[in-house]
C-alpha cells in the first residue's frame, strides 16, 4: 500500500504521503447479542490492538526510511474509532486516499473503511490488491467508460497524467440495442489518444469479470472505473461491477463515485 501511495504520489505530483491507522475500540468487537464487555476483556483487545499498530508503525518506518526522495513521507496518525467514521473524517482532507482490497480477518473493518471513503468523502481512492507484489503503476491504463457522471469523476482524477501513459484504452459495454459507443469527448478534449474496446454486456457481474479480464489482456497496470450502488443502502446493495472489482481485482483500481 506505501509503494503504491508513492506510486500515486509520484505520477499526480504530490508530494506528502500521510499515513492513518484506525484502531477498533473495543466496544465495536463486541455483538449487541453478545454479554457486556468486561474490563479484562477490554484490557487484552486494547493490548492485541497495540501490538497491531507497533507492527504497522515499525513498517511505515522503515518505508519512509527507504522512500523515494520525489515522494516525501508524511506524517503517521493513529486514531481510534469506527473504521468507517475515522475515514470518513480524515478521508476529506486528501487528495487521494490508498486503501487494501479488503480480505483476511480484518475485512470487515477494511469493508467498512472503504465504503466511506467511496462514498462519504468525495475522493478518488486507490483500491489496491491484498496480494504483495508491486510494481509501478500508470504506463498503461484501462478505463472502464460509462457516459455518466460517476465515471467522468473518476477520469477527471487521472488527467492530469494520464496524457504522459504509454498506452491508454477505453473499455465499453454495449448491449445489442445500444448504438455502438465512441472515445470519450473528455479524452480527446485533454488531448488524450486512447483506444477503444467495447465488450458486451450480459450480466453485471459477469461484465465485471470480462472489464478485469480484457485489463490483463491488454497489459494494463492500473484500471480506473466509477463506483456505483444500486440502493440508499450502500453496505446492503453494490453495483454489480462495483462488488466485483472490491472481491476480485488483482490490480490497482482507481475508483470515484
Amino acid at each position: 500500500m506505501l509503494d503504491a501511495a508513492a506510486c500515486l504520489g509520484a505520477l499526480s505530483g504530490a508530494t506528502r504521503v500521510n499515513v492513518l491507522a484506525i484502531r477498533t475500540p473495543p466496544s465495536a468487537t463486541i455483538l449487541p447479542t453478545e454479554e457486556v464487555l468486561t474490563q479484562r476483556d477490554e484490557r487484552r483487545i486494547r493490548a492485541e490492538e497495540q501490538h497491531r499498530i507497533d507492527g504497522l508503525k515499525s513498517a511505515y518506518d522503515a518505508w519512509a526510511a527507504a522512500a523515494s526522495p520525489s515522494v516525501a513521507a508524511g506524517d503517521w496518525s493513529d486514531a481510534e474509532g469506527l473504521a468507517d467514521q475515522v475515514a470518513s473524517e480524515w478521508g476529506r482532507r486528501a487528495d487521494f486516499i490508498v486503501l487494501a482490497r479488503p480480505a483476511g480477518h480484518r475485512a470487515e473493518q477494511e469493508r467498512r473503511a472503504l465504503h466511506a471513503a467511496l462514498f462519504d468523502t468525495g475522493r478518488p481512492v486507490l483500491v489496491v490488491p491484498p496480494e504483495p507484489l508491486f510494481r509501478p503503476f500508470g504506463r498503461c491504463i484501462a478505463i472502464a467508460w460509462r457516459d455518466d457522471g460517476r465515471t467522468i469523476q473518476a477520469v477527471l482524477s487521472v488527467l492530469r497524467w494520464a496524457g504522459r501513459a504509454e498506452q491508454v484504452h477505453i473499455l465499453a459495454g454495449t448491449r445489442d440495442s445500444a448504438a455502438a459507443p465512441k472515445v470519450p469527448a473528455i479524452l480527446e478534449e485533454h488531448g488524450i489518444q486512447a483506444r477503444l474496446h467495447v465488450l458486451p454486456i450480459a450480466a453485471e457481474h459477469a461484465f465485471g469479470e470480462a472489464l478485469l479480464d480484457a485489463a490483463h489482456r491488454l497489459g494494463a497496470d492500473l484500471l480506473v472505473i466509477g463506483a456505483f450502488v444500486h440502493h440508499p443502502l450502500r453496505n446492503v446493495i453494490l453495483g454489480g461491477v462495483t462488488r466485483y472489482m472490491l472481491a476480485h481485482a488483482d490490480l490497482p483500481v482507481l475508483m470515484r463515485h
